[in-house]
């Protein structure tokens, strides 16, 4: 009669235990797709960089020809400042996927924590449960067998 709960109760350990693992690799797999986009973006953005740089470069060794020192000097001044903006629009987009990367751990983090919490409070409850059922039962037997007894 009692072998039911236990198996009830190796069943409910390993159902949460499967819960636990599903959401440990869906938070492993958000963190590798966060990790592949913001890779994918800083790509694109060394490429555009790169591009840009060599546009610039070129623009420069055609002033240089031309005798023009002055407007070198212009033009690389001027690059300084580009590639400062560019590397703050690119430090600005790592600092947004990180901080969108966090959030999305914090959430899931925090996710499962509830999730554990609910686990462990049913599984207390139904432990509880069975366990005030099998006083009651047993109560119950004893009572029968002493009044079988008495006869």
């Amino acid at each position: 009669m009692f072998g039911g709960f236990g198996g009830a109760f190796k069943n409910l350990g390993s159902k949460a235990e499967q819960l636990f693992e599903k959401k440990k690799t869906d938070v492993e797999d958000i963190a590798t797709q966060k990790k592949q986009l913001a890779s994918e973006m800083l790509e694109e953005q060394a490429k555009k960089t790169g591009d840009a740089i060599w546009s610039t470069k070129s623009e420069l060794e055609t002033a240089a020809v031309g005798g023009a020192m002055d407007a070198k000097h212009t033009a690389i001044d001027a690059l300084d400042e580009e590639f400062g903006k560019v590397e703050k629009t690119v430090d600005g987009t790592i600092d947004q996927a990180s901080a969108a990367v966090d959030t999305k751990l914090k959430e899931a983090d925090k996710f499962i924590d509830e999730k554990r919490e609910q686990v462990g409070q049913v599984v207390k409850e139904t432990t509880q449960k069975v366990a005030d059922t099998k006083d009651q039962t047993s109560a119950s037997v004893l009572g029968k067998a002493k009044g079988v007894l008495n006869f």
